[in-house]
């Protein structure tokens, strides 16, 4: 594979999306892709921005991916199977004018290893010598990197749920207000029938929402300091970090696979659930905005009608000598 350590730009539609540099700072087996900002917004394209696009642009395979990373989210290539490579990118923050993702890719003897006479690649099964409890035998390497990129991968999506829980508990704030919320006096008597009705419709849907919503929060809180969790947490500083073999490195592999896997699950329920709740609290401050407005132009109206009907019968009592 021939690589050109200028940078190119990548076309969708005859649009430039990205740009990619390949051995960035001399780094033989690494891509980085800088998507702007400006294209998340572009109808169609958000959901062609996918890491596996990204790669398929450059003929890459996700085969020879080792790890990727934007931001503080890292995830594992794991030979091509990750489901995160076909998901749609998320943008940028909105101070940030692009989006750059570092590609890490396997060296040569790691996307050329032979197959063992059991069709199986040079360290896999349960006899891979690279998830050996001690010695340091061939691609015990990469079974530390592999390790320390599952780990940062969690702590990735960790973080993610994290801002997702504390915007949550903001959500939780709005919703329990809005149940508090009652009309003034004045609203009372010039709202339409039919406004208070859909206002009402909505607040009983905060009933519903709330005990979901704080079941989220209780969920995301929880996980972080679960035992099975804290216990990981404290292989990878002890034994992972420093590389430091210890034994049944491929149950604890096995162990840090499944627990990206809940947090992942974790996370997609939670951001379910926190727009459910935001639609909600939405149409709730929707409906309330409607009643309030009608209700003040119906007091108008009234106001306006009383004045010109007191003008009215002034007039008739002037004309009939009254005054």
């Amino acid at each position: 594979m021939n690589f050109s350590e200028q940078p190119r730009s990548l076309t969708y539609r005859g649009e430039k999306f990205a740009e990619v540099w390949v051995k960035p700072e001399g780094a033989p087996c690494a891509l980085i892709f800088r998507i702007p900002q400006r294209n998340f917004q572009i109808a169609g394209m958000a959901q062609e921005l996918t890491t596996e696009n990204l790669l398929k642009a450059v003929a890459i395979a996700p085969e020879e991916v080792e790890s990727w990373r934007y931001g503080e989210v890292s995830h594992s290539g794991m030979n091509g199977s990750n489901p995160e490579l076909g998901n749609p990118l998320p943008p940028p923050p909105e101070d940030d004018p692009h989006l750059d993702i570092y590609v890490s890719l396997k060296t040569p003897h790691q996307a050329a290893a032979p197959l063992s006479p059991g069709g199986k690649g040079q360290g896999e099964g349960e006899s891979s010598p690279t998830l050996a409890p001690q010695g340091r035998g061939q691609g015990e390497g990469e079974n530390w990197q592999e390790l320390e990129a599952r780990w940062k991968t969690i702590l990735g999506i960790e973080a993610a749920m994290d801002t997702l829980r504390i915007s949550m508990e903001g959500l939780l704030t709005e919703l329990e207000a809005s149940l508090k919320k009652t009309l003034t006096l004045e609203e009372k008597l010039h709202a339409l029938r039919a406004d208070v009705a859909s206002w009402n419709k909505a607040k009983n849907r905060v009933h519903h929402a709330l005990p979901k919503l704080r079941e989220s929060i209780h969920r995301a809180v929880w996980a972080v300091g679960s035992p099975e969790r804290k216990q990981l947490e404290e292989l990878h500083k002890n034994h992972i970090e420093p590389q430091i073999p210890f034994p049944e490195r491929d149950k604890v592999l096995e162990q840090l696979e499944y627990l990206q896997k809940q947090r992942q699950l974790l996370s997609a329920h939670g951001m379910t659930v926190y727009n459910e709740c935001k639609s909600i609290s939405a149409n709730v401050q929707g409906a309330l905005r409607t009643l309030q407005s009608n209700a003040a132009a119906n007091a108008i109206k009234k106001r306006e009608a009383g004045g010109a009907k007191g003008k009215f019968m002034k007039q008739i009592r002037r004309w009939s000598g009254i005054e």
